[in-house]
């Protein structure tokens, strides 16, 4: 999956057809689907463009298709980053809006069964909510500077140092944890062998070598928006092969009893 990436600045929309036209396919299958592909006399543009949008969004949660994820990224992405830099505006830059764009978009393939087409403005208001919502937690992340209260009166200070049976304690923690670690980075020396030499060359370029997914998308020669989701894929792949080597299975720890 490679979504197509147009130009972004703020109220730059491109023609609707223009943008559809390296989609032909997607397009055909929208005619098919009953989508109306050009604006009634004397229709705002927003209303067509709505109703493609949320048309392309109801193809591709029923095709789980490339090209049609593709397409409804190419047609949507300005509006969408548009609606982000409004949201971000009085940040002080401290959030990247083509960064929550992209993670939006990841939510909107991860997540594409609990799309609804109740109306033209659907899939508007559903990624809308979406990316509200990663602004949101994208700013309760960030580092508040916490004070300690003052001690009322004159009290003496506790000390904060341990005694011999507090340092036994830490010592034997230590260990404990060092074992586990020793462990969980065998379990995933196996797993990361077990990825395709592409995830392994694209997890290295991020994570041990530091680059941005746009610097990393260049290298392995795919978009940053390709990138972000080549990352979150071989991840996922990571993960589900540990949880098996370590016997422990999605979805296992929901199904035990309690009690």
């Amino acid at each position: 999956m490679q979504p197509t990436s147009t130009r972004l600045p703020s109220g730059a929309r491109p023609d609707l057809c223009d943008t559809l036209q390296p989609f032909p396919g997607v397009v055909d299958r929208l005619r098919k689907q009953g989508a109306r592909l050009e604006p009634i006399e004397g229709e705002d543009r927003g209303v067509l463009e709505n109703h493609i949008a949320s048309q392309l969004m109801a193809l591709f949660r029923e095709d789980r298709d490339a090209e049609a994820f593709e397409a409804l990224h190419a047609f949507t992405q300005s509006a969408v980053y548009d609606w982000v830099l409004g949201l971000l505006r009085g940040s002080n830059g401290s959030l990247d809006a083509r960064e929550i764009m992209q993670d939006a978009y990841i939510n909107v393939y991860r997540y594409a069964g609990s799309f609804r087409l109740n109306h033209d403005g659907s899939f508007r208001v559903w990624v809308r909510t979406i990316a509200g919502n990663l602004v949101r937690r994208s700013y309760s992340r960030r580092p508040t500077r916490r004070f300690e209260d003052m001690p009322v009166g004159f009290q003496e200070p506790a000390d904060p140092k341990l005694g011999p049976a507090g340092l036994a304690q830490v010592g034997e923690e230590h260990d404990r944890l060092r074992n586990a670690w020793v462990l969980l980075m065998a379990h995933y020396k196996n797993a990361f062998n077990k990825l395709s030499s592409r995830d392994q060359y694209a997890m290295h370029l991020v994570e041990v070598e530091g680059l941005s997914y746009r610097d990393a998308g260049e290298k392995l020669g795919v978009r940053q928006s390709n990138m972000k989701m080549i990352l979150f894929r071989a991840r996922k792949r990571l993960v589900n092969h540990m949880r098996r080597s370590m016997g422990v299975l999605p979805g296992m720890a929901s199904s035990r009893k309690v009690g």
